[in-house]
């Protein structure tokens, strides 16, 4: 029997179909700011997903920023206390992480609310269907 290496490449295909690898965008009125939620499952087997964020304000600055991986199914919020700044809050655990879109540097764990709270929310990052997607607020 001759050995047929398309077999072996249309059995690994159930494998990888399930992995999660997808993104959502926000972007602000004027367009020039956005942040993009990225989820990637690396391995079926896998309970969580990797997480990071991008955050850019076009031309001037870009920067990705690592999240703590995440269930597949959790939903992330979206915040925003002040101009150029943002609140990314976890919905599986309420971490909550403060950055902005000036420098694009900016990256920080917040313990509790900020003083002034999380100011309006923009939306959410939600799962649905399988495929992540950006819902604004009260849609």
């Amino acid at each position: 029997m001759r050995f047929r290496p398309w077999l072996l490449c249309l059995a690994a295909v159930p494998l990888l179909a399930a992995c999660v690898d997808d993104s959502a965008s926000y972007q602000n009125e004027s367009k020039d700011q956005s942040l993009t939620l990225i989820r990637q499952q690396r391995w079926l087997w896998d309970k969580t997903v990797d997480a990071a964020v991008v955050v850019s304000r076009l031309p001037d600055c870009q920067r990705r920023h690592n999240l703590e991986p995440l269930p597949p199914q959790a939903r992330v919020e979206l915040w925003q206390p002040g101009s150029g700044t943002f609140v990314i809050r976890r919905g599986d655990n309420n971490a909550m992480i403060l950055t902005e879109t000036q420098t694009c540097e900016g990256w920080q764990n917040l313990p509790a609310e900020p003083p002034g709270g999380l100011g309006r929310q923009l939306g959410t990052f939600d799962p649905q269907d399988g495929k992540l997607r950006f819902v604004p607020a009260g849609k």
